[in-house]
């Protein structure tokens, strides 16, 4: 087993992986703040009987992207949420209670976690990676880092029940995460839900934008405006803050199909959906909000592109009713922490925020999300 700070060091000569994953790889550990303004992270790899294994390591910083921060996406991203919701007064002070408790439990100046495969997108998709070596990996990362919890993100209950199962023997706690949906074009889908997606075929076929999968060098400034006005202006500022430089890298660098809607020259929606196995995860997208209509388009063309080819989605979070309307099934998705080496009061203050965080998630989500 061997550490490996720098990309360079890396003995890829004797390590199986693929020309793309490369690219994001030495991306990553050049440093990702980059390319996601708001997530302070270092990437490391470690090499363990042939397996090259990167991992992703935070320590403390505030103000970060909930995709890289459990104080971003428990306290700051919830604090936001709840400014947003029409509260009785009594309920807002019970919930401001509680978050500022979570904010002291979780300390984000002093947050310190190991995330293994990072992905450094709002889901990670494992497809492809093995998990047989857990136990070890674990253990050789407990002793480098013994101030540091371990961590797997983003696992759902359809597709990653088996590493859930090996995560667990090998004494991960569950972190309840969000509710995801799920397209599978091989179940069977009602008449509603088909009818649906035909009606956002036609918007898109009356709606005289043009389709393509390509993007010029000057296109890439045109993306960030889009994305921020669906996931930073309308819902919340703990959201990756991407650049351009980034999206640029990403299309020029990694596998990723990129839908793009266009009004002539100008970009008007676009989706770059990442593929593993026989799934779709659409990674990054962003729209012009005043055209109606076009987030049922721009996702129609992705429902449609699946259905072709007998792909499952991976829709991740948010706009349930669309999503279920058109034959999506909710999930939960969890991450998966390890803390049994950690110091007894940081076990404590752990395994208190993960069992509180995750039996009401569980239960808030299945009420709000399934139906």
């Amino acid at each position: 087993m061997t550490f490996y700070s720098t990309y360079d060091e890396i003995p890829f000569d004797r390590i199986n992986i693929g020309v793309k994953e490369h690219e994001y790889l030495r991306y990553m550990m050049e440093g990702i703040t980059r390319g996601i303004e708001n997530v302070e992270a270092r990437v490391e790899v470690m090499v363990l009987n042939g397996q090259l294994i990167p991992f992703s390591i935070k320590d403390g910083g505030k103000n970060q992207s909930w995709i890289h921060s459990f104080t971003g996406q428990y306290i700051d991203e919830m604090v936001n949420e709840t400014s947003r919701m029409n509260l009785p007064a009594y309920l807002k002070h019970v919930t401001n209670a509680i978050l500022t408790v979570g904010r002291f439990v979780l300390d984000p100046s002093c947050e310190q976690t190991i995330t293994v495969f990072p992905s450094f997108m709002s889901t990670t998709m494992y497809e492809g990676y093995e998990f047989e070596q857990i136990e070890l990996i674990t253990k050789t990362l407990c002793e480098r880092f013994p101030e540091h919890a371990i961590c797997f993100r983003t696992l759902n209950d359809k597709f990653h029940t088996c590493e859930m199962e090996l995560l667990h023997q090998a004494g991960y706690e569950r972190l309840i995460s969000r509710a995801v949906y799920i397209y599978d074009s091989y179940e069977q889908h009602n008449k509603n839900e088909r009818k649906d997606l035909k009606k956002d075929i036609k918007k898109f076929n009356k709606s005289g934008l043009t389709f393509t999968m390509t993007l010029n060098d000057e296109d890439f400034e045109q993306l960030v405006p889009l994305y921020e006005q669906v996931y930073l202006d309308k819902y919340s500022n703990f959201n990756p803050h991407y650049t351009a430089e980034f999206f640029k890298f990403m299309y020029a660098s990694t596998n990723l199909q990129w839908f793009v809607l266009r009004d002539e020259a100008r970009i008007v929606s676009f989706m770059a959906v990442q593929e593993a196995g026989n799934v779709l995860f659409p990674a990054y997208f962003g729209m012009d909000q005043s055209i109606k209509h076009l987030y049922f388009i721009t996702s129609g063309l992705l429902y449609g592109f699946a259905r072709r080819n007998g792909y499952c989605i991976n829709n991740s979070a948010g706009a349930k009713d669309y999503k279920l309307a058109r034959g999506s099934r909710p999930y939960l998705e969890y991450h998966f922490v390890y803390v049994k080496h950690l110091s007894p009061l940081k076990q404590l203050h752990f395994l208190s925020f993960l069992n509180c965080a995750t039996r009401i998630g569980e239960r808030a989500l299945k009420q709000t999300q399934f139906s």
